[in-house]
């Protein structure tokens, strides 16, 4: 059975109202917030595991076990939860706000969505082999191994700091 998930506090700005709207579309999908929070009752599909708060080293084996990593945030920084999962060769669907779209490049090494409907069709497009899997998530390991490494990561910091 494929795995969709997703870490965080269930809150308003991580949007479990849409999560949960996905995951009544795609009843044959395992679907797994990592994390727990405020909004948890909106997690209503039968098919939506809940594990609660776990350790950082769990919540990476629970990643690195899903097919999907799924960010329908309603804001974001730049999501270190993102960064990981497509170190670890997720495919990644995440909403069209700053942040995601900082990380993830439509198409290229993982996939922008604006419904409910978009989500789903990009995981059906995937477990379809209608795109390439592999592809996309070498892409996205690429892109973090190159752009978002400590030494790139602290070459950008001082250089914004010392403007």
């Amino acid at each position: 059975m494929p795995i969709v998930c997703i870490t965080g506090r269930i809150s308003f700005q991580k949007n479990p109202k849409l999560f949960n709207e996905i995951a009544e579309l795609l009843p044959q999908i395992k679907f797994i917030w990592i994390g727990e929070g405020e909004l948890q009752s909106e997690l209503k599909s039968s098919n939506i595991e809940v594990t609660g708060w776990v350790d950082r080293k769990s919540a990476l084996e629970l990643v690195a076990k899903a097919d999907f990593f799924i960010l329908p945030s309603l804001w974001e920084g730049l999501p270190l939860s993102l960064l990981e999962a497509m170190y670890l060769k997720k495919i990644c669907l995440v909403s069209d706000i700053i942040g995601n779209r900082d990380a993830i490049e439509n198409g290229r090494n993982g996939f922008i969505c604006h419904t409910s409907d978009e989500y789903v069709q990009r995981i059906n497009q995937v477990l379809q082999n209608k795109c390439d899997r592999q592809s996309l998530t070498n892409q996205a390991h690429n892109d973090i191994l190159k752009l978002y490494n400590t030494d790139i990561m602290a070459a950008q910091y001082t250089k914004i700091y010392n403007q």
